[in-house]
C-alpha cells in the first residue's frame, strides 16, 4: 500500500488562510525572474515567516515544534558534528540519550528520510526529530559552534589583562572590542553601556529589558570611547556635548547596526550602544505573544479602509516590531503601503519605505503631505512626537487613508489626551480614531529551569485570588541556559481600544477618561494587568515580573 502523497507547502499554506492565490500569482512571476522556489519568495517577500512554515512542516509530519532559541545544546552533543555537517544539511544536533541510543535533533525539512541515514551512519545514534524554523538552526549552529571553540567570556578577560598591563597604550583594542560585542550578542543584549567612574569602567549590558554589570575596567582604558567614537564617526575632539553616531559590523554571519550614543558625567564621557539586528525573518503576532482573540482583533482594526491606528508604549517597547507584524498580515498585494521612519528597521519588499532626512527637509509631517500625491491605501509614520505631524497624520486619515504610527503613552487611553496636548480637536479625533494598542515587553520564565511554588498571601492579594482558589505558580531558578536569571526571552502583555460609536461620542465631548474606561469595559477591553495576570497563571511569567513592568495598578 502506498503511503500518502505530501500536500505542497503552498497549499497546506493557502488552507491555513496565510496565503492567496493573489500571493501565488505574484510569486510565480518573480520567480521567473529570479528562478527561485516558491516557497523562498514567498518568505522573502514577507507573505509568510519561517514560523509559519515550520508550524505547517510539524502539522504535516506530526513532529512536535520548537523554539530554537530555547534550546541549549549539550557539548558532548554538538562535538558529535561539526559546522558545515549542520549547515549544508540545516540541522541542531540537542542532546543524546545513551540509555535508548537515540539523539533528539532540531530539522526544518520535512522530509528527513535522507538525513536520518546520515545521522545514524555518522553517530551509530537513532535520531528523534522535532521541528524548528530554518534561519534560527543555521543561526544557532554558528553561535554554539563557534563559541564551542572560542569562549568569549574567557578571551575577553584575557584581553582585558593584557590592556591593563599595557601602560604605554600601543596595544590595539580591535580584538577586545571583537570579543565585547560578540559577548553582546551572546547573552542577547539589546544595549552596551560603558560608564566611567572615579577608579574603574563598568561595563553593563540591557538583557530582556533589565541592566547587568558585567565587568569593569582599569581606568587607563578611557581609550576605548575614543576608539568607538572613531568607529561611530564621531568628533573625538569633542568633549563636552552629548554625540550621536553609528557603525556597522558582521557578527557570526549576521549584519547589525550599532547606534552609539555619548553625554558628558563628572568622571568622563558614558557611552550607550544599541544593537540592532538586520533580521531576515519576520515575526507573526503570535510569536509576538498576542493571544488569538487578541489577533482577531489586531487584524480587524487594520484592515479598516480609513483613519488612524496608534501603537503605543514606552521606549523599547516592541511598538516598531508590532506595527510591522501587522502590516504583513495586510494584503500587500492589493494595498499601496508607504512609510516614512527614522531609521527603517525593517524592510518588506512590497512596502514602499523611505527614511527622514531633516537635514534636506524631509521630515515625518513633509513626508505625509508627499505620500497623499502618491496614490496610498496605508500610511505608516514612524512617529507622532510633534503638533505638525499629528495635525497632517490625523488629516490624512479623513481623506479616505488608513495612518498606522507610535506614540509614547503608558496606556491605551492615554492617547487621547496626548492628541489633545498636541491640539488635535475632540471632533476630529473621535471621527479619526481606529484604534489604540497599548504594549510592554516582559521577561518569560525561563523553561529549562521553571519550577512551580505555593504562592505568598502577598501574591495573591496582588492577582486577587482567595487562598482557596489558590493556584500553583512557577518561577525560574536559574541555570545556563538563562544565564543564571530564570528568565529567558521576552512576551507582550497589552491591551487593545477599538473605537465604537458609542466611545467616539464620549470623545467628541471631550469626556473624562474614567469614563472612556467604564464604557470600554462593559465592551469587553481587557487592561494589560488582565493579560499579564492570564499569563502569569499559565505559567509564562512570575509575578516578581508582573510586578516590575506593571506596578501596583
Amino acid at each position: 500500500m502506498n503511503a500518502p502523497q505530501r500536500k505542497p507547502i503552498g497549499v497546506l499554506l493557502q488552507e491555513k488562510g496565510l496565503i492567496s492565490d493573489a500571493h501565488i500569482e505574484l510569486a510565480l512571476q518573480d520567480q521567473k525572474v529570479t528562478k527561485e522556489r516558491v516557497g523562498e519568495i514567498l518568505e522573502r517577500l514577507g507573505f509568510v515567516s519561517q514560523y509559519d512554515v515550520a508550524n505547517i512542516v510539524s502539522e504535516q509530519e506530526s513532529r512536535e515544534f520548537v523554539d530554537v532559541d530555547t534550546m541549549t545544546p549539550a557539548e558532548d552533543t554538538l562535538r558529535l558534528f561539526n559546522l558545515p555537517l549542520c549547515l549544508n544539511n540545516t540541522f541542531l544536533p540537542i542532546i543524546h540519550d545513551s540509555a535508548s541510543n537515540s539523539i533528539q535533533v532540531i530539522t526544518a525539512d520535512d522530509n528527513v528520510e535522507d538525513l536520518e541515514r546520515l545521522i545514524t551512519r555518522h553517530t551509530g545514534l537513532r535520531p528523534k526529530f522535532v521541528q524548528g524554523e530554518r534561519g534560527k538552526i543555521l543561526n544557532a549552529a554558528q553561535y554554539y559552534y563557534y563559541f564551542l571553540e572560542n569562549p568569549v567570556e574567557k578571551l575577553l578577560e584575557k584581553e582585558i589583562q593584557l590592556l591593563a598591563l599595557d601602560t604605554d597604550d600601543v596595544r590595539s583594542l580591535d580584538n577586545f572590542i571583537k570579543h565585547l560585542l560578540q559577548l553582546a550578542v551572546k547573552t542577547r543584549a539589546s544595549d552596551i553601556h560603558i560608564r566611567p567612574m572615579d577608579k574603574s569602567i563598568s561595563v553593563a549590558f540591557r538583557i530582556d529589558g533589565v541592566m547587568r554589570a558585567m565587568f569593569s575596567l582599569p581606568p587607563n582604558m578611557k581609550r576605548l570611547l575614543t576608539t568607538l567614537k572613531m568607529r561611530s564617526d564621531m568628533d573625538i575632539a569633542e568633549q563636552r556635548l552629548p554625540q550621536d553616531g553609528s557603525f556597522s559590523e558582521q557578527i557570526l554571519n549576521n549584519h547589525y547596526d550599532f547606534r552609539v550614543s555619548t553625554t558628558v558625567c563628572p568622571f568622563g564621557e558614558n557611552m550607550v550602544m544599541r544593537l540592532l539586528p538586520m533580521k531576515s525573518d519576520f515575526m507573526g503576532l503570535p510569536q509576538l505573544g498576542f493571544e488569538q482573540e487578541a489577533i482577531d482583533l489586531v487584524r480587524q482594526i487594520f484592515n479598516e479602509p480609513y483613519g488612524i491606528v496608534l501603537l503605543t508604549g514606552p521606549t523599547g517597547s516592541g511598538k516598531t516590531t508590532t506595527l510591522y507584524a501587522a502590516v504583513r498580515a495586510l494584503n500587500l498585494t492589493e494595498k499601496n503601503v508607504l512609510t516614512v521612519e527614522n531609521p527603517i528597521e525593517y524592510r518588506i519588499p512590497l512596502v514602499r519605505q523611505t527614511q527622514i532626512n531633516t537635514k534636506a527637509g524631509y521630515t515625518f509631517a513633509s513626508a505625509i503631505r508627499y505620500f497623499l500625491r502618491h496614490d496610498p491605501d496605508v500610511i505608516l509614520v514612524g512617529e507622532i512626537r510633534d503638533n505638525e505631524t499629528a495635525a497632517t497624520a490625523i488629516s490624512a486619515s479623513e481623506t479616505g487613508h488608513l495612518v498606522l504610527s507610535t506614540l509614547h503613552t503608558n496606556t491605551a487611553f492615554g492617547a487621547i489626551p496626548r492628541l489633545r496636548s498636541l491640539n488635535i480637536p475632540p471632533f476630529m479625533l473621535s471621527d479619526s480614531l481606529v484604534g489604540v494598542v497599548s504594549q510592554r515587553l516582559v521577561r518569560k520564565i525561563c523553561p529549562n529551569c521553571k519550577e512551580p511554588y505555593t504562592p505568598s498571601q502577598e501574591e495573591l492579594d496582588y492577582l486577587g485570588l482567595s487562598a482557596e482558589e489558590a493556584p500553583e505558580l512557577h518561577r525560574g531558578v536559574g541555570c545556563d541556559t538563562c544565564f543564571g536569571t530564570g528568565f529567558h526571552g521576552r512576551t507582550l502583555v497589552y491591551e487593545i481600544l477599538q473605537s465604537t460609536p458609542e466611545l467616539a461620542l464620549q470623545i467628541s465631548r471631550d469626556a473624562p477618561l474614567d469614563e472612556l474606561l467604564k464604557t470600554a469595559k462593559q465592551n469587553g477591553f481587557q487592561d494589560i494587568f488582565d493579560i499579564a495576570r492570564l499569563k502569569v497563571l499559565r505559567g509564562e511569567l512570575s509575578v516578581s515580573e508582573m510586578i516590575r513592568v506593571i506596578g501596583y495598578m
